[in-house]
């Protein structure tokens, strides 16, 4: 017989597979990110289906994951958000935070700091009372654990923030990557101050370089489908 496990986990992407099938993106705790398949959850009258849905924080038993898509056996929710997958703001913003998982992680195997970071994420983003600056603070603080951190060396001397090495520099000339000094001293204020006011048109702009410095990072990281909505949302 196949051996199951428990775990928590966190929902990147849903696929509707066959008539009545998901196929989906599961970061678990006890194993990392995997491919899973749960039958019978379309139906007319099934009762679960709310439980399989991107961002949502689940409880679940499954087949241990191999080469071909584990099976879900059961689910339930780990968290029941208050407003979350109700709230247009928010769900947008929780839908690019785990578009930017989804298409950041390259490494499958279990990361507890990493774990631990989303999902108090998501529950904080629950309820959250400034929402503007989040999409960008999600991404500088999620580059820690990704391992490219930025790097906050602002000063008189180094005032223009370069992507392409993840700190400030001295003259944006030296730097093809290099942020005007605007954008860099506006960079630098949110990293101190995660409520900093900034208009919207300089975090549009720096939502965009962010992007850019996941691109650099990255290998292979695409443009985030989300992203548009997300604009639209924030505009």
């Amino acid at each position: 017989m196949p051996k199951t496990f428990k775990s928590e986990g966190v929902i990147f992407r849903c696929l509707k597979y066959s008539e009545t099938s998901l196929i989906m993106d599961i970061y678990t705790q006890e194993y990392g990110l995997g491919s899973y398949i749960v039958s019978g959850v379309r139906k007319a009258k099934s009762s679960t289906l709310n439980v399989y849905r991107p961002m949502n924080i689940i409880d679940l038993v499954a087949y241990m994951p191999g080469e071909s898509l584990a099976r879900v056996k059961e689910a339930t929710h780990a968290v029941h958000y208050d407003q979350l997958d109700r709230d247009v703001i928010r769900a947008s913003i929780g839908t690019f935070f785990v578009d930017l998982l989804k298409n950041s992680i390259k490494e499958k195997e279990r990361n507890d700091a990493l774990y631990a970071y989303m999902r108090e994420t998501l529950v904080a983003l629950d309820s959250a009372t400034q929402l503007a600056n989040l999409p960008i603070l999600f991404c500088l603080q999620l580059s820690v654990h990704l391992g490219f951190q930025v790097m906050d060396n602002y000063n008189a001397e180094y005032r223009f923030f370069d992507l392409q090495v993840g700190q400030y520099i001295q003259t944006a000339e030296s730097s093809k990557y290099a942020l005007n000094d605007m954008l860099s001293e506006a960079l630098h204020n949110l990293m101190q101050d995660p409520q900093a006011k900034l208009d919207k048109l300089s975090r549009r702009l720096l939502l965009d370089a962010m992007m850019n410095y996941y691109k650099y990072h990255i290998e292979g990281f695409t443009d985030l489908r989300s992203l548009p909505v997300l604009r639209s949302i924030l505009s």
